[in-house]
C-alpha cells in the first residue's frame, strides 16, 4: 500500500506525501531534487549530506518494510554555458509558471494533468547548456508574494535563477508595486531605471539583442504614446544597438485567440519595435501555446480590439509567440478569425493541457525554435521551425 507513505522531501515530511487516489510515489529524481534543493538552502551543512544520499520512504503502515531509493542530486545548469559560435545560444522561453500551494491540485507541486505543472515543466530546462531562461511573467500565482515566491517558485526553478532575465506580469502587480517579484530578483528585475521604465532593460546574447519589456506599463489609464518614458527608451535603445537580430519579449500579447485576447494598449510598443527592425516577439498571458506568422505594422480600434492582423513577409514583419505554458492551466480558444488567419501553430485545452518549454537557439542571422513537452504528455504536440533576420 501507498496510501500512507510519506517522504521525507524539502526538509519535511509532509511535502510530497502521495495521493492516495492513485497510490503513485512521487519520482525518485523529483524528490532527490527537492531535497538537494533544500540542502543548498542550507547552506550544505554536513549533518545533512545523508539527505542527498538517500532518499528515504517511511510507510506508516505498521507491517510494511521501510523502503529505500538511493538517486544521485540532478545535474543542472546554474550558471550560463554558451555555445561555440556555429551552434549559436541556447534560450528557453515560458510564462504562466507556478501556481499557489493553496491551489486544490498542487499536491506538493506535482500538480494534475489539468495543471499545477510547474515541476514538470521545470525539468526540461535540467542538464541543458542555457545561455538565458526567459521567464515571461505571472510567475507565481496568485498575487507574486514574496513568500510564495520563495516556497513554490524557488524550488523549481531557483537553480536557473542565476541566468534568468524575467518581466512581470499582471498577476506580480496584485502585490503592491510588484514587491514580491522585485525582491525576489534583485538587480535582475531592474526596478529602478535610468530612463524611468522598470521593469525594462536590454542585453545581448551572442550577436543578438534581447529587450526585456513591462507590459504592465502600457495600460488604458497609462497610455504608451511616442512621448512617454517607455517608447523614448526604446527608441534610443534600438538606436545604440543596430544588430542585425533582435528579440523583445513581455507578458501581454498584442494578438491573441486565447481567452483575454487582444491588448491593444501595447500597440505603440509593437510599431515601435517594428518600425527599428525587430525579428521576434515573445509573450504569455494566454495560458496556451500559439505561434503567429511574420505580421506587419498594427492599428487599434479601441483598449481591446485592433484591426485584423496583416500577414507580411519574414523579411518585413516580426514572428510572435504566445507561450503561457509554464505550468499554471490552459485556458481554451475564442473565435478570432481575423487573428486565426496568421495562427500558423497552436494548443490549448482546459482538460488535455498543454504545458511545456520554447527553446530557441540564437545564431548570427537567423534562430531556430523548438517547443518541448513537460513530461508526462497528455497529448502529443510538437512546434519547430527556422528563420531569418530581416
Amino acid at each position: 500500500m501507498h496510501a500512507g507513505v510519506r517522504v521525507w522531501c524539502g526538509g519535511r515530511w509532509h511535502r510530497c506525501r502521495t495521493r492516495a487516489a492513485t497510490g503513485v510515489l512521487p519520482s525518485p529524481a523529483t524528490v532527490a531534487r527537492m531535497n538537494h534543493l533544500w540542502l543548498r538552502r542550507r547552506g550544505g551543512r554536513a549533518t545533512l549530506l545523508a539527505v542527498l544520499a538517500a532518499v528515504v520512504l517511511v510507510p506508516t503502515v505498521a507491517s510494511a518494510a521501510v523502503v529505500t531509493v538511493r538517486a544521485a542530486a540532478p545535474g543542472r545548469t546554474a550558471a550560463a554555458q554558451p555555445l561555440s559560435t556555429s551552434e549559436g545560444q541556447l534560450i528557453a522561453i515560458v510564462g504562466d509558471i507556478s501556481c499557489a500551494p493553496t491551489n486544490p491540485v498542487y499536491r506538493g507541486g506535482e500538480g494534475s494533468p489539468a495543471g499545477c505543472r510547474q515541476d514538470s515543466v521545470a525539468a526540461q530546462l535540467a542538464g541543458r547548456r542555457l545561455h538565458a531562461f526567459l521567464p515571461l511573467g505571472d510567475l507565481q500565482y496568485e498575487d507574486g508574494r514574496l513568500d510564495e515566491f520563495i516556497n513554490v517558485y524557488d524550488q523549481f526553478f531557483g537553480p536557473y535563477k542565476a541566468i534568468s532575465r524575467p518581466v512581470p506580469g499582471n498577476h506580480e502587480y496584485k502585490t503592491p508595486s510588484g514587491q514580491g517579484y522585485y525582491e525576489y530578483f534583485g538587480a535582475a528585475a531592474h526596478k529602478d531605471t535610468p530612463y524611468g521604465v522598470p521593469g525594462s532593460y536590454s542585453y545581448d546574447v551572442g550577436s543578438w539583442h534581447l529587450i526585456a519589456i513591462n507590459s504592465n506599463l502600457c495600460a488604458p489609464i497609462t497610455p504608451c504614446t511616442d512621448t512617454s518614458p517607455m517608447i523614448r527608451w526604446l527608441k534610443d535603445d534600438l538606436a545604440a544597438h543596430p544588430n542585425r537580430c533582435t528579440l523583445a519579449y513581455w507578458h501581454h500579447p498584442l494578438y491573441s485567440l486565447g481567452h483575454h485576447g487582444a491588448y491593444a494598449p501595447m500597440t505603440p510598443v509593437w510599431n515601435t519595435l517594428l518600425d527599428n527592425g525587430v525579428d521576434v516577439v515573445m509573450t504569455a498571458h494566454d495560458h496556451n501555446y500559439q505561434r503567429f506568422t511574420p505580421l506587419g505594422r498594427a492599428t487599434a480600434i479601441d483598449n481591446s480590439t485592433m484591426v485584423a492582423p496583416t500577414a507580411v513577409p519574414e523579411s518585413q514583419g516580426m514572428r510572435s509567440w504566445i507561450v503561457g505554458t509554464g505550468g499554471a492551466n490552459n485556458y481554451g480558444l475564442d473565435d478570432h478569425p481575423d487573428v486565426e488567419q496568421v495562427t500558423e501553430s497552436k494548443y490549448a485545452d482546459t482538460s488535455a493541457a498543454l504545458f511545456g518549454v520554447l527553446f530557441m537557439r540564437l545564431r548570427d542571422g537567423g534562430y531556430a525554435w523548438d517547443f518541448q513537452q513537460a513530461q508526462p504528455a497528455t497529448v502529443p504536440f510538437s512546434d519547430s521551425g527556422v528563420g531569418t533576420c530581416r
